[in-house]
């Protein structure tokens, strides 16, 4: 407990000095986390990450998650997408020639995992651009709902949620994280007022941002049993690895995008 705690503070002394600066500084961390994301599920699955297979499978990914106002002329006149595809391609390339050690399910797996890591750190670059308060509400609804849920789950806790993927996590659990998410948004706005990009009915947008980032939790338990592993990786002692920790966050982080391009 001692070691995660530590580990634990050491994160947000990094992460939320980057958030509040926002900008390139903000961007291009959360591209090293989202690269980190690939290739713990690399790791996962087995692939030799160290290898022109990782070079391009990152190279896919800083395409996906990095926004175009971030990258260098004459970076800047390329088509991101396309250059997204002609990395799917070179990988199914290699496939003929590296055949005994790459798979067309390697690949789908690393392009898969590109585009799902890729857009969830995405969106939380540009919410960062769109406001300080609008990233760190999201991290503060992420925050209590994993509280709430704990806490709610070790006193209340009686109903499985998901025993065949988590176990320990229960339905009085996922309920109170909800509730306890709620309560602290509504104390997050009501008292700083903070500007949140025009949302309007954040308490709804609370509930299902705590609903989403459940649900990514729950998918990273499920893939993880998949590949048979306890943690995604060992970066962040006591906590594994980049995924353990923003599994809740990636979903999350779609989902609030969902909701500001319906509201619009």
């Amino acid at each position: 407990m001692r070691i995660r705690t530590l580990s634990a503070a050491v994160g947000l002394l990094i992460l939320l000095p980057l958030m509040y600066i926002g900008g390139y500084w903000f961007a291009w961390f959360t591209f090293l986390l989202g690269a980190i994301g690939v290739f713990e599920i690399a790791r996962m699955k087995g692939i030799d990450y160290i290898s022109l297979v990782g070079v391009i499978s990152t190279i896919a990914v800083g395409f996906v998650l990095v926004p175009e106002h971030y990258w260098y002329y004459p970076i800047t006149q390329f088509n991101y997408e396309f250059i997204f595809y002609i990395c799917c391609m070179i990988l199914l390339a290699l496939t003929v020639y590296k055949h005994q050690r790459l798979s067309f399910v390697d690949v789908a797996v690393l392009m898969f995992g590109a585009l799902y890591v890729g857009h969830g750190f995405r969106y939380l670059i540009i919410m960062r651009d769109l406001g300080f308060e609008v990233i760190l509400f999201l991290f503060i609804v992420m925050w209590a709902t994993d509280t709430g849920a704990y806490i709610f789950g070790r006193f209340f806790g009686k109903n499985p949620l998901a025993p065949a993927i988590s176990p320990n996590k229960t339905v009085e659990g996922a309920v109170g994280g909800v509730f306890t998410a709620v309560i602290a948004s509504i104390v997050y706005v009501e008292t700083l007022k903070p500007h949140l990009a025009g949302i309007e009915h954040y308490i709804w947008l609370t509930i299902f941002l705590s609903i989403a980032g459940q649900m990514g939790d729950l998918v990273e338990s499920a893939y993880k049993r998949h590949f048979g592993v306890k943690d995604s990786g060992k970066i962040l002692p006591g906590h594994g690895g980049v995924l353990d920790r923003f599994d809740s966050t990636i979903f999350a982080s779609i989902m609030f995008m969902i909701w500001l391009n319906l509201m619009k």
